[in-house]
């Protein structure tokens, strides 16, 4: 007998307590088994899909469950396929409307439970998401007789990933690390919906993409502020995680709904539409390009690597024009010269978000200067004011910042060229020299090797080993010049190391004086000195061993107001009485 919406929803109103959700649970399975073996009881379907809504997360977790191995049967089966229009009033095709319609609100509640609080009910609905796609592109491949990705649900689900306010971890990592991080036509999908998503949340889709137009219609105008922000924090949490990208065709391998050319044979994508809801099936994505050999024979889109980057500097693109936060501007500009700009098909798309970013002075200009630097040294980006402003990042708060062993590594890199002009080289020498007498002690020990490094890089520079300046009031060098070009550091000399040889502590006072040598000595490896701090420096202090011979033998006195060489031998005695063994201490 076939329960009955009415039934259902009398039943379902009060939340299971601890000692009857055994019984919702196997009435859950009851209602299941009905369903699975007559028609007659696809009534229980309205049941199951309200108990998706239950308060019960066990009640929840078995519901779900149910609903997707009899939904998944019926895919299987085609008889959730969208019924032709010439038999739209027919009992049958009535029937798979009303299947439709509930699978769809199934579909809607698991893509809800993603942003359930509960972590135990996320992962399971997630996976269930991800089974259906496979099982839909599966029929839909059959049916069209060549692969297709069920790309209408897929996207779905990137919607709800990226608009979950309660992203937890064990989510995260689920979907980054078992179907994004390891698929490739998951993670071409994914970058292509993202990118889409993205647009309409900020009102600024393309004229040629007929699925974001539609859904700006039904959304409105530009989302709320924080809906953006939301959106920013998830779609960054998820594209950080990715650290390779396939670099050669034959890399991309791994399919999670069947290889795209299993036999060797060039079909075409036919995007077949399987209507699983009210929206048209998404564009394929054949008009991104379209490889032909020589025999004239159409290569499927997911096997090219160019519509790989492309898809992926899409979102990466839709991605920089969110509002973002300071502390995810910064984590891009960390990840943007690794994982961001290799994978591009035109890197220079990111010309303005990195000069702009260099332009902001602060922590922002130092996390930006290696991208920038890549795209002039190998994307021919024209940038005539890299240097100068690169010379006026060395201000005091450069010594401060959590980045500064970043940074000096980088400038390590970018003063490396034979081909600089004396001036200028010797510009950076006098400017962290003089910054080296206000700096703190794990600067200084960064400064001291890298100024010995240039010098013996750019020999020109070593007249300022010799020069007559002693003083900053003789020193024809004038560090409030901005222009490094135009501020005399050539004439001067690097008085500055003489001044760190009385440096109150040894180590910067030792190390100043490798200028007192001969320049015989092989370049410092920077990578030593990068990471020293107030707290490995007084720890290598305090771990020294001091030698035996070294200690200081301290004579005891001999009175209040006498001199130890004035003591008699009975002063000794008297010493010796109160404190046995005195002559043998060591300090």
């Amino acid at each position: 007998m076939a329960v009955t919406g009415k039934r259902a929803r009398t039943e379902n109103t009060s939340t299971p307590s601890a000692k009857n959700i055994k019984d919702t649970v196997d009435q859950i399975r009851l209602l299941e088994r009905q369903v699975a073996e007559s028609k007659t009881h696809l009534n229980n379907l309205v049941t199951l899909n309200e108990f998706c809504e239950n308060a019960s997360p066990k009640v929840i977790h078995a519901a779900m469950h149910a609903l997707f191995r009899v939904f998944s049967a019926m895919v299987n089966k085609g008889e959730l396929q969208k019924p032709k229009k010439a038999a739209a009033e027919d009992k049958k095709a009535t029937v798979t409307l009303w299947l439709r319609d509930h699978y769809i609100q199934y579909l809607n509640r698991m893509c809800q439970i993603l942003n359930y609080p509960e972590a135990g009910l996320q992962v399971p609905a997630l996976k269930i998401l991800m089974d259906l796609v496979k099982v839909e592109s599966a029929f839909l491949g059959v049916q069209s007789g060549g692969h297709h990705f069920a790309n209408d649900l897929y996207h779905r689900i990137v919607e709800a990933l990226l608009n979950c306010s309660n992203m937890s971890q064990p989510l995260l990592s689920e979907f980054t690390e078992k179907y994004f991080g390891f698929y490739d036509d998951l993670r071409f999908y994914f970058l292509k919906d993202a990118a889409v998503v993205i647009d309409v949340a900020l009102g600024t889709t393309g004229k040629n993409d007929k699925k974001a137009q539609a859904k700006k219609q039904k959304m409105g105008n530009r989302a709320s502020p924080e809906k953006l922000s939301l959106m920013l924090e998830n779609a960054f949490s998820i594209m950080e995680t990715l650290k390779s990208m396939p670099t050669e065709d034959k890399e991309l391998d791994e399919w999670w709904t069947g290889n795209p050319d299993p036999n060797g044979e060039k079909k075409p994508y036919t995007g077949d539409n399987f209507g699983f809801s009210d929206e048209e099936e998404d564009e394929t994505v054949e008009d991104l390009t379209k490889d032909s050999s020589a025999k004239g024979v159409k290569k499927h889109p997911l096997l090219m690597l160019l519509n790989h980057k492309r898809v992926f500097s899409d979102c990466w693109i839709a991605i920089l024009r969110l509002p973002f936060t300071t502390v995810i501007y910064k984590k891009t500009l960390l990840i943007v010269h690794k994982r961001i700009i290799p994978h591009l098909p035109n890197p220079t798309v990111l010309m303005d978000f990195l000069t702009d970013s260099y332009n902001a002075g602060g922590a922002i200009s130092l996390l930006a200067l290696k991208g920038l630097f890549i795209l002039i040294t190998e994307h021919n980006l024209d940038y005539p004011d890299f240097f100068h402003k690169l010379y006026m990042l060395f201000d005091r708060n450069l010594m401060h910042v959590k980045y500064r062993a970043r940074f000096f590594s980088q400038v390590d890199i970018f003063l490396s060229s034979p081909l600089l002009p004396a001036q200028m080289v010797a510009a950076f020498i006098k400017r962290m020299a003089r910054l080296a007498l206000s700096s703190p002690p794990a600067s200084i020990v960064i400064i001291i090797p890298f100024i010995y490094n240039l010098l013996k890089r750019h020999p020109t520079c070593m007249q300022l080993i010799h020069g007559s300046a002693t003083s900053e009031e003789n020193d024809s060098y004038n560090h409030l010049e901005d222009d490094p070009m135009k501020c005399n550091a050539l004439q001067s000399s690097l008085w500055e190391m003489q001044t760190l040889q009385n440096h109150f502590a040894p180590n910067i006072a030792t190390l100043a004086k490798i200028f007192n040598e001969q320049f015989t000595k092989p370049s410092y490896n920077l990578e030593d000195f990068l990471d020293h701090t107030y707290a490995t420096m007084f720890q290598n202090e305090i771990s020294k061993k001091r030698k035996a011979d070294a200690a200081l033998a301290v004579e005891a006195p001999k009175g209040l107001f006498v001199a130890a060489s004035e003591a008699t031998a009975d002063d000794d005695e008297e010493v010796d009485s109160i404190v046995p063994g005195w002559e043998a201490w060591e300090f």
